[in-house]
């Protein structure tokens, strides 16, 4: 027969984490007795510590054979049966717990977890509050609420949950990790990143962290160390899914499209049935040119996940609809569905937008744009005075006199070709005629003269912006715009020409003027209401365009943008080439080989095919620009012009 004393000998090993010892000594105690219950459930309990949850169940089910109303048995057997996603038979096991201890606040704290994965958020919700009215220092069941309210939208009271597990317990790393997913939604991304620093300082093998960590990194655009960061993570959980996905996009966005690709297709073979995966492959795809091999991402990944929602709309992007076909029924059934959030919604609805458009229902079309626009335009707080203020203050700054006393400011480089312009203006269609000529490189839309003006000179919306230009220096100018040069040199140094085409860049033409006088300058012209309206048709996942959602606002930031080019031409004349789109479609190889001629560079035939070029497109247009010109786009605003009331007033009778 066994002794207590040796069985208190296991249970002493067993709290302190020397699970091999107390293994051996609850394995002695039942050779000698079968039927003990305490080592047979604290040997399951080591086995579910092992990760070995089938025998942990096993173990702990005999237990409580031999005393039914063991209390933390059943509270175990449900932690296992949760580790092997047997929701509903955990769920049971930690109510049978609750039966015999009603008081018992880790069974309730447990049992709310169990919900969580049921997305019973409410009824989770309600059962970590039991638990913690018995045990208010109870950490994990703070931190799990925390989870829940995240879960319910509520991210404040999250945020709030989070920071009580922390008072109590301060080196609590999942709660420092869940701190910084709570305060992401909030916009507090520098307090998310160094939430998720303090989680990997207290526990360096914590690869979630590492993950969450790239996340908020990318949503601050820092995408290599976002990349650093996937990467340490996937050092430490080699087979983490998630995070090969996140790489994944990660390297999209540094347009190492290979790399991406790789990292898409690991986070694959690791977990065929992730439908996010399947679509971020389509999207490498869809850049690269390969629409039939993205419309195949796109349906695999809605054969999965009939309800998401980017994929939808990214299928709807790249295909060309010619009639109601199963693709826009699938679109339909997925925006009926009632548990969509608004974000869901949204997306679906832009791409119901284009389908219906496509196959000439242009009222049904509208509406769903219209419903997708409401959604995002309700989602943040947007002044058009300010952005009045702002362009207001950048003609009273670049004048004649400034730009006349800075004449020999600036790098002497001639190679950078700035394509600029509202959105959806041709800024694409110009870039890729132009990246086909063999002595020019489109580098797409980088924000390096933002970056590099923000550095030198604070931002251009920066209060001291002004101040900082005054007081500047020749030799300030000239080092910001050799700084600039050694910025796209890296992504291209065998070229004669690299183009930057970054639309919002027309704000910044007077630092361009100052920074790098030699550059060229493309102004994208379009008629304004085409324009405005394939703006309103599109969802942009840069910052910056807020003004895009509603049509009035979209109208009045139209004429601000025409006022400050006129300004532009006023004070810097000759230094902007206007190339307008509907002239391009009309007489494309004239347009083109005048646009050849003012960039210096001589005729090449591949210019005209320019939609055989093999080059990444990261843009809304990128399924557009595979196809040779095409007329359907001018003029389409007539299609809506009753439902363009807004816009049109805002517009004013200049048009």
């Amino acid at each position: 027969m066994y002794s207590q004393q040796s069985l208190d000998r296991a249970v002493e090993h067993h709290t302190a984490g020397r699970l091999s010892q107390a293994e051996r000594i609850y394995q002695q105690i039942l050779k000698s007795d079968p039927n003990q219950h305490v080592a047979l459930h604290l040997l399951g309990v080591i086995a579910h510590q092992n990760g070995k949850n089938e025998i942990a169940v096993e173990l702990i089910t005999k237990a409580i054979a031999v005393k039914p109303d063991y209390t933390a048995a059943h509270n175990n057997l449900g932690n296992a049966l949760l580790a092997l996603r047997q929701i509903d038979e955990a769920v049971a096991s930690y109510d049978k717990a609750l039966a015999t201890k009603p008081g018992y606040a880790e069974a309730h704290s447990n049992r709310g977890v169990a919900l969580m994965a049921l997305s019973r958020i409410d009824d989770a919700v309600a059962s970590f509050h039991k638990a913690l009215a018995i045990a208010p220092d109870h950490a994990a069941a703070q931190n799990s609420l925390g989870n829940a309210l995240r879960a319910q939208g509520k991210p404040d009271e999250a945020v709030a949950s989070y920071r009580r597990a922390l008072v109590i317990a301060p080196n609590y790393a999942e709660a420092h990790n869940n701190l910084g997913k709570a305060l992401i939604p909030l916009g507090k991304l520098d307090e998310a990143v160094a939430c998720y620093g303090r989680a990997v300082a207290i526990a360096p093998d914590y690869a979630a962290a590492y993950n969450s960590l790239g996340n908020a990194l990318q949503e601050q655009r820092k995408f290599n160390e976002a990349v650093a960061s996937y990467r340490r993570c996937l050092a430490i959980a080699p087979e983490f899914a998630e995070a090969h996905n996140n790489l994944g996009i990660a390297l999209k966005n540094l347009g190492k499209q290979d790399e991406a690709l790789a990292s898409f297709r690991q986070a694959l073979a690791i977990a065929p049935d992730y439908p996010e995966a399947h679509s971020n492959l389509g999207n490498v795809f869809m850049v690269q040119g390969k629409l039939d091999d993205a419309v195949a991402c796109y349906r695999k990944a809605l054969a999965i996940a009939p309800d998401l929602a980017e994929a939808h709309r990214h299928l709807a992007n790249v295909s060309k609809f010619t009639e109601y076909d199963d693709d826009i029924k699938a679109m339909e059934v997925a925006y009926a569905m009632p548990d969509l959030s608004d974000q869901q919604k949204m997306h679906i609805a832009f791409g119901l937008g284009k389908s219906f458009e496509d196959i000439g229902r242009y009222e049904k079309a509208f509406g769903f744009y219209r419903s997708a626009n409401a959604i995002k335009r309700g989602a943040y707080e947007f002044s058009m005075a300010t952005v009045e203020k702002y362009f207001e203050n950048l003609k009273k700054l670049f004048t004649e006199d400034l730009f006349s006393r800075h004449l020999a400011a600036g790098s002497s480089d001639e190679s950078p070709i700035f394509i600029l312009g509202m959105l959806r203006s041709g800024t694409t269609l110009v870039e890729q005629v132009l990246a086909s000529h063999p002595n020019v490189y489109g580098a797409g839309e980088l924000n390096y003269i933002n970056r590099i003006v923000t550095a030198y000179f604070r931002g251009i919306d920066d209060p001291g912006f002004t101040e900082g230009i005054n007081q500047a220096s020749i030799r300030d100018f000239s080092n910001a715009g050799d700084d600039y040069i050694r910025s796209i040199r890296l992504r291209a140094n065998h070229v004669q020409f690299i183009t930057d085409k970054m639309p919002p860049n027309f704000r910044l033409i007077g630092m361009i003027k100052l920074m790098l006088p030699k550059a060229t300058i493309i102004h994208c012209c379009r008629d304004p209401l085409d324009t405005c309206l394939s703006i309103f048709k599109n969802d942009f996942s840069s910052s910056g365009n807020d003004y895009a959602y509603d049509l009035g606002e979209l109208g009045q930031y139209y004429t601000l943008y025409r006022d400050l080019m006129r300004h532009w031409h006023s004070v810097l004349p000759g230094f902007i080439y206007d190339i307008h789109y509907e002239d391009v479609v009309a007489d494309q190889e004239g347009q083109s080989r005048a646009l050849l001629a003012h960039c210096g560079l001589e005729w090449d035939d591949a210019c005209l095919a320019f939609h055989r070029t093999d080059r990444p497109v990261h843009t809304a247009s990128a399924a557009q620009v595979r196809r040779p010109i095409y007329t359907d786009s001018i003029q389409a605003w007539k299609r809506y012009e009753k439902q363009l009331g807004p816009l049109l007033a805002a517009l004013g009778p200049e048009i």
